[in-house]
């Protein structure tokens, strides 16, 4: 069996190969200044800048690990999907949710690649 820091490590190493390391290194900071949701809604919303294709892969990755943990639905695959589920749940799964998210983009930065 398994430990969770497995399970996010080896999750993180799958996604991680395609995403900029500056573009997640920038989401922690975003989250915890304005939630896991609204960072969400910003990497989801439609517009051009630095990094932002990379910031809204690294959301889609965490979308899929907290569906694969239960956090979400298991069918959530997008970022907008995943907004739209936390949106229907309680304050409390929220904050259960973005601690996961949190830990898991500690590994995805961890393996990302620098530019």
């Amino acid at each position: 069996m398994k430990n969770l820091d497995q399970i996010r490590a080896a999750r993180a190493l799958l996604e991680a190969k395609d995403i900029s390391r500056s573009a997640v290194n920038k989401l922690p900071a975003l989250i915890l200044s304005n939630g896991l949701l609204a960072t969400a809604a910003f990497c989801e919303a439609e517009g051009t800048g630095e990094n932002r294709a990379d910031m809204k892969k690294a959301m889609e990755a965490t979308a899929k690990h907290l569906a694969e943990q239960g956090y979400v639905s298991k069918n959530v695959t997008t970022v907008r999907m995943m907004i739209e589920d936390l949106a229907q749940r309680s304050s409390l799964h929220l904050q259960q949710a973005t601690a996961e998210a949190l830990a898991f983009i500690a590994y995805l930065k961890r393996f990302a690649p620098k530019e």
